[in-house]
């Protein structure tokens, strides 16, 4: 399901399936990308889900606009295979953003997810705390605000 972003009350959801949440807020400039806590049944589940966000998004001017990953709600995984297919299409789905900022629930999480960046040779923020994200990428908002409902 894809709807049209308003630039009005801050993010839309512009995507939305049982394992990711796409966010947009066109004022902001600030995309909002939320892994829920559903796990991927396969690696083509996966592929899909990418191919989707990149279709919904694509009006978003990448280089104009700044990326906040919510990997929180996250379940853990770290099967060889599905970890090397996450990287190739992570990596393809962070291209070109302002700047990127990831939040995790834990230090493990921090571990794995900066292991991650170094294999994206991407800069990105990795924080814990959602004020320090938004902070990292220079957006005003509300810290509830990135949680979504429903």
């Amino acid at each position: 399901m894809t709807m049209i972003p308003s630039s009005r009350g801050g993010p839309k959801e512009v995507y939305r399936n049982p394992y990711m949440v796409v966010r947009h807020d066109v004022t902001r400039k600030l995309l909002i990308v939320t892994r829920t806590s559903v796990s991927y049944p396969s690696i083509e589940t996966l592929r899909d889900t990418f191919v989707e966000m990149e279709t919904a998004i694509g009006y978003v001017s990448r280089p104009r606009t700044m990326l906040l990953i919510d990997a929180r709600p996250a379940p853990p995984r770290n099967d060889p295979d599905f970890e090397a297919e996450f990287g190739r299409l992570r990596k393809h789905f962070l291209r070109e953003f302002q700047k990127i900022a990831t939040l995790v629930q834990t230090a493990v999480g921090i571990l794995q997810v900066t292991r991650q960046v170094r294999a994206d040779e991407r800069p990105t923020g990795v924080f814990t705390d959602p004020s320090e994200a938004l902070a990292y990428l220079g957006v005003v908002l509300e810290p509830e605000r990135i949680d979504v409902r429903g």
